[in-house]
């Protein structure tokens, strides 16, 4: 017999008959520790897991429980991306965001209420897509490069004619500096239909070289907008001014996103009931500007929506159902976060 097995006999029972309410000095008892569960007070409620602020996909602290510091990191409850088990795993759209952006850009703040155009470098994200049959670009729609090789945009771009290329780094519809890529196939949402999933892939027939001008957004991938409920997020286009003239500059703008419930009534008060307004949706509208709301006007179909975290843009929406330019109605924008289990394998077969 083995002497020393009636020992480690002895320590296991000791162990397994230990009181689960241990006392860890430096932790507090009501907050919970790195790794540990938390609970993220919504809307909507559900569970976190406490992370490193690095570490947490969405880079900010819900709200809900405080988490315990580790060691000199803060440590926040983070939303999951994709929860199986006890593991939390950062979806693949977080994780080719990670290895593309590193480091955070520091994006300017910009001035509510107003359209100014973009400089050099400021999205390089935004492109520019150009169709077939159409040297002069008068029909066209934004898109958002998201990897190497594809896209996003919206569905309804390609109801009357297929696209033909995409311009990145061009400020303007003419700008001899913008790099255009071929199309080579469009992936239109299975479900789409005017109202609902009015989101589509661009699959481009070779690779993007990436520059300072030139680079992908990240997606957001938390089903919330991040930093709440009623945020500035920035829309931008090569669309019409508030006087129907078309744009020939890229422009920015800022919106403050509305919650949907909101939305859909303020439709339903101006007798618009063939939009749909949902959990597949998000709304925002300008701050007033003399006579007129900022907002996404008719040309800029298909852009971008962003909000900015951390000086990271991330892409929350996509430019759907267009009102008249400096209306007093919200934009409505197809929510990116519900669409990632659609992306990912299309974008990232392979990871």
């Amino acid at each position: 017999a083995m002497p020393g097995l009636g020992v480690l006999l002895l320590l296991v029972h000791a162990v397994a008959s230990m009181p689960q309410d241990i006392y860890f000095p430096g932790r507090s008892a009501e907050s919970p520790y790195e790794g540990d569960a938390c609970r993220i007070t919504g809307p909507p409620a559900r569970t976190g897991v406490c992370r490193q602020a690095a570490a947490c996909p969405t880079g900010i602290a819900a709200k809900g429980e405080r988490c315990e510091f580790s060691g000199n990191s803060a440590v926040v409850c983070c939303p999951p991306s994709t929860d199986t088990g006890s593991r939390i795993m950062t979806r693949i759209a977080q994780q080719e965001c990670d290895r593309f952006h590193g480091v955070p850009t520091n994006l300017k703040d910009h001035v509510s209420g107003n359209r100014f155009r973009v400089v050099r470098g400021e999205f390089p994200f935004v492109a520019l897509v150009r169709f077939q049959g159409n040297d002069d670009a008068s029909m066209r729609c934004g898109a958002s490069l998201i990897s190497p090789r594809f896209l996003l945009t919206a569905a309804h771009c390609f109801s009357e004619a297929p696209p033909a290329s995409v311009t990145l780094a061009a400020l303007a519809v003419d700008d001899p500096e913008g790099d255009t890529y071929p199309v080579q196939r469009v992936h239109i949402h299975e479900g789409y239909r005017r109202r609902d999933n009015d989101i589509a892939l661009l699959e481009l027939a070779r690779d993007v070289t990436f520059e300072s001008a030139i680079g992908p957004v990240c997606l957001n991938t938390d089903t919330e907008l991040p930093l709440g409920p009623t945020v500035n997020l920035t829309v931008m286009g090569w669309g019409n001014d508030a006087q129907g003239e078309q744009s020939k500059h890229l422009y920015k703008g800022t919106v403050q996103s509305v919650p949907t419930g909101e939305c859909a009534q303020q439709f339903r008060d101006v007798g618009i009931n063939n939009v749909a307004v949902g959990d597949n949706q998000l709304c925002a509208l300008g701050a007033k500007a003399g006579e007129d709301f900022t907002d996404a006007c008719e040309g800029d179909s298909g852009g971008p929506l962003v909000a900015t975290v951390r000086g990271r843009p991330l892409l929350v929406g996509v430019v759907a159902t267009g009102v008249p330019c400096g209306a007093k109605i919200p934009g409505i924008y197809t929510r990116v976060s519900q669409y990632l289990d659609w992306i990912e394998p299309i974008v990232w077969p392979n990871k």
